[in-house]
């Protein structure tokens, strides 16, 4: 049987295994995916069990997103372009690096109709997976928005994707007068940050006495639980809001797709992983 593997930090709350295993199961492949906690300091031996074959293929998650790119030997031109991976694959003992984040969070609101022509979009975090959402918005957004804690970060993938992408990239501090500003007549808020994932479920980035604004659509990339407090925040605000759950399905399929050449059942890996939350 051939494995597929997750490494992050923590791992406990993913369903990425439960929904890869049945998209296997149901095609009738001989792969098995699993979670790996993978501790910083670790990531450097993970990589030398992918290389050597202990695991065919990966996908990397919190905190590895950049930190990886440096073990592994070529990158895709997505991932060359955003400076994050999602995706290794092993081919002939060489670690090749892709990045499906963008194409499957692109997918994900377009399926939800997010208008984002004339009106700006706002990321909370500076990471790995705010720097592929933001090199993503770039590409529907006139402008788009960073508030996050680190702001030698936020200027660094403001810098890194004005040059690469070009558009409008503004850096804000983690504040509560920075975000009421930052957030002004966004159609889009985007939390890329772990804030409320479990088991912090009663942990939110959005600062309390700041309103959302009007008309905005907030995304919680954070799936586990299956309501987090932003998204329980926004939608008792009158706020139309969503956890990432389409997206890292989707994503997900892009990722099976390199790594087996064969297409997954979408449906089937939103049930399963629909599955796991309901547990």
């Amino acid at each position: 049987m051939k494995t597929l593997a997750l490494l992050g930090h923590p791992v406990a709350h993913s369903v990425s295994p439960a929904m890869h295993n049945a998209a296997a199961l149901e095609l009738g492949l001989d792969y098995q995916y699993i979670a790996e906690d993978i501790t910083p300091e670790l990531l450097n031996n993970a990589i030398s069990n992918l290389r050597t074959g202990k695991w065919i293929g990966a996908n990397v998650t919190i905190p590895h997103k950049n930190t990886v790119i440096p073990l592994i030997d070529e990158l895709g031109d997505t991932a060359k372009a955003v400076g994050a991976v999602n995706t290794l694959v092993r081919v002939n003992g060489r670690i090749h690096g892709e990045n499906t984040d963008i194409e499957g969070f692109l997918m994900e609101i377009d399926s939800l109709e997010i208008n984002l022509i004339d009106r700006p979009a706002l990321i909370l975090g500076t990471g790995g997976s705010a720097r592929a959402i933001a090199f993503a918005l770039l590409q529907r957004a006139p402008e788009v928005r960073l508030l996050g804690r680190n702001m030698l970060a936020g200027t660094k993938i403001k810098d890194d994707l004005s040059k690469i992408v070009g558009g409008n990239l503004l850096s804000f501090d983690w504040t509560p007068t920075e975000l009421s500003k930052a957030s002004e007549d966004c159609a889009l808020v985007v939390n890329c940050t772990p804030i409320g994932m479990v088991p912090h479920v009663n942990t939110t980035p959005w600062f309390p006495n700041i309103p959302f604004p009007p008309q905005t659509f907030v995304y919680d990339l954070v799936y586990n639980p299956i309501e987090t407090m932003l998204v329980r925040q926004a939608r008792s605000n009158g706020i139309k809001a969503q956890t990432g759950l389409g997206m890292l399905v989707r994503q997900g399929v892009l990722s099976f797709t390199l790594w087996t050449g064969h297409q997954p059942p979408m449906t089937t890996m939103l049930e399963a992983a629909e599955r796991e939350l309901n547990d």
